[in-house]
């Protein structure tokens, strides 16, 4: 935080040095020889003459493109802006219109145009006779700007500017081009005194307008505005910016600029504020997506230019950035559910396709059993297929059928007639219970009742084939559960994941690599488990419960070395007899990292004191100095 606050100080230092001894054109006169053009002197926008002309770090509206082009970046959403403002001259005013579209990837792009026009003038040649005693002349200059949001908290601005002087009473129009450039730098500070605060400079005439309407060519002086603006919270609903500019031209002194405004709600504001050395006052209102601004005050230091009134409206217009970003946000969370969505139907699609193509194949090859399995899986994906149905529904009887034909000829076969119509009945009724069983996914229970049934039917190949079948699919669902359960565990689902586990060993596959790895990450999710809950206990305080949890978790994965580690430290908090004072080695080692941390040298500081805790891993001092650093780290990397 230091470091940031001497670098945003000796920002401002240097800049306003460079703004005071900024040297002149060589060939110009003394600072006051000149002067600028009146339109350049007006400026724009009834706030920002409230607030003394002291808009240069806060510009943030349409006629941003003529105070500081960089300031368009913080405009909150497109607006067009009307100012008007007389000159207390018969028949002359000045009007200014601008407008701004802001986007969230590309910039943002600001258009005005300026006019400064007279009229009723008296034209005499040089006889002084009398041409027209109604002329007009016309100073006007359109504005096109761009500005971009850059690295570290800067955004950066441009104006092109193409000006225009027209007296048609003698038929002479002139026009230049020029080039205005702007800065703005708002830092993010953590500290509540150092927040909204906003450092901007503009550079006017970067690129010089020749114009030439009669004889002699006038060369436009570049001028060159600093400025610092702080926002304060007041109660609730109040807001205050404080701001203060300087100016310094090539032909004019420097001045200096202070202006104050008050904002209720977002709605009304009041201003204040100096103009060089003259009040100037204003307020405002804004009712849904009108905004009025007025001000009052002198507009230069010439007696010509008396104290006025001026006026200026912004229509806001469409959705502000956080509006917009919101609406992006939604729209690529609903994007991806569509994607996810079509990814899924995708994958459905291609299920049933498959289990349709191996159900048909082994209703060709008359294993009806796995037939029917497959066609079951397509209605589960799909209840409404009415190839699917037709062909479990025919499956189903032919199974049947192919189950009744076995039983009547193992019937014929037997000697006890009456033994084997017994046998029959118990294995017609496990078989269809296990049917059921099947068909509602319980394999378990399902195995169960086929295993009966094959025990007084031991050669019947159907009921065998049921059996394989519904081997086949439970090891399938366990596979399915512990994908599932990974996914938790990646997600940090812990109790998820551990759930879907445990569903998996219910189901009790018979293969026992599949039992390995369904044990082996239940241990790795209880591991995981565990050293989320002693780090807590050591956040806490809590050194006891810390060791004891560490401990259990050490039972589980001996070979755990953050465990071990985390245990480590948990005793050297409890200050036991396992307490190490450290040797005066060790202990100059140690001072060398407290020098490095003193510095900012975390790293540094952190790779000593590691190193020293692989020798003294119960030293409290030192665990805390590692914790501390860590932290201190943690923090700089954020804030960068």
């Amino acid at each position: 935080m230091t470091r940031q606050v001497k670098a945003l100080i000796s920002s401002i230092v240097v800049l306003l040095g460079f703004l005071l001894f900024f040297p002149g054109n060589s060939t110009a006169q003394t600072a006051d020889a000149g002067t600028q053009p009146i339109l350049h002197e007006i400026g724009a926008s009834a706030r920002a003459f409230a607030l003394g002309r002291a808009f240069v770090a806060l510009a943030d509206d349409p006629s941003a493109v003529f105070w500081n082009p960089s300031g368009l970046e913080y405009a909150p959403r497109m607006a067009l802006s009307l100012f008007h403002t007389p000159l207390v001259i018969e028949g002359a005013s000045y009007d200014f219109i601008g407008f701004v579209y802001p986007t969230l990837q590309f910039g943002t792009v600001g258009v005005g145009y300026a006019r400064l026009g007279v009229s009723g003038i008296s034209v005499r040649d040089v006889f002084n006779i009398e041409l027209s005693d109604n002329a007009s002349f016309d100073f006007s200059e359109i504005y096109i700007a761009y500005a971009k949001k850059i690295p570290f908290n800067l955004s950066a601005g441009l104006t092109f500017k193409v000006q225009r002087q027209d007296f048609p009473a003698q038929n002479r129009v002139t026009s230049a081009f020029g080039l205005d450039a702007g800065l703005m730098y708002r830092p993010r500070f953590e500290s509540p005194a150092l927040q909204n605060i906003s450092v901007g400079i503009h550079f006017q005439n970067a690129l010089k307008q020749r114009l030439k309407l009669g004889a002699h060519e006038d060369t436009l002086g570049y001028k060159i505005s600093f400025g610092v603006a702080k926002g304060l919270r007041l109660g609730t609903n109040g807001n205050l910016n404080i701001l203060l500019g300087y100016t310094k031209g090539e032909f004019q002194s420097g001045s200096i600029h202070f202006g104050s405004e008050y904002v209720f709600n977002n709605m009304a504001s009041l201003r204040a504020g100096f103009d060089k050395s003259f009040p100037s006052f204003g307020a405002g209102v804004k009712y849904k997506f009108v905004q009025l601004d007025y001000s009052f005050g002198s507009l230069t230091d010439e007696t010509e230019f008396p104290p006025s009134h001026r006026f200026s409206i912004t229509f806001n217009l469409g959705m502000s950035r956080e509006e917009k970003i919101e609406l992006a946000e939604k729209r690529r969370i609903e994007r991806e559910k569509q994607i996810i969505a079509e990814t899924r139907e995708r994958d459905r699609q291609r299920r049933i396709a498959e289990h349709m193509k191996k159900g048909k194949e082994y209703l060709d090859q008359e294993r009806y059993f796995d037939a029917y399995s497959e066609f079951q899986q397509v209605l589960v994906e799909d209840t409404f297929n009415k190839e699917a149905n037709a062909l479990f529904d025919s499956t189903r009887a032919l199974i049947d059928r192919q189950f009744e034909k076995q039983q009547q000829e193992a019937i014929s076969h037997a000697v006890n007639k009456e033994l084997a119509e017994e046998n029959r009945k118990f294995v017609e009724l496990h078989f269809k219970q296990g049917h059921i069983f099947l068909q509602n996914n319980q394999f378990t229970d399902a195995l169960i009742e086929f295993n009966q049934a094959l025990e007084r039917a031991p050669g019947d190949s159907l009921i065998q084939e049921a059996i394989r079948v519904t081997e086949r699919r439970l090891n399938t669902e366990v596979r399915k559960l512990v994908t599932a359960a990974r996914d938790q565990f990646k997600q940090g689902n812990y109790s998820e994941a551990l759930r879907l586990l445990s569903e998996a060993l219910v189901l009790s596959p018979k293969d026992p690599q599949l039992k390995e790895e369904i044990n082996t990450l239940t241990t790795r999710i209880k591991v995981q488990q565990i050293t989320v809950t002693g780090l807590a206990y050591l956040e806490l305080g809590d050194y006891e419960k810390a060791k004891e949890t560490f401990e259990e978790g050490l039972k589980l994965d001996p070979a755990n070395e953050a465990m071990r580690r985390y245990l480590e430290i948990a005793k050297g908090r409890l200050g036991g007899p396992k307490q190490q004072e450290m040797d005066p080695e060790a202990q100059r080692q140690y001072l060398i990292g407290t020098e490095h941390f003193l510095a900012g040298r975390y790293e540094e500081a952190l790779k000593i004191w590691k190193k020293l805790a692989e020798k003294y891993p119960y030293n409290k001092e030192l665990q805390d100095a590692i914790n501390t650093a860590e932290d201190r780290l943690k923090r700089t990397k954020e804030n960068e």
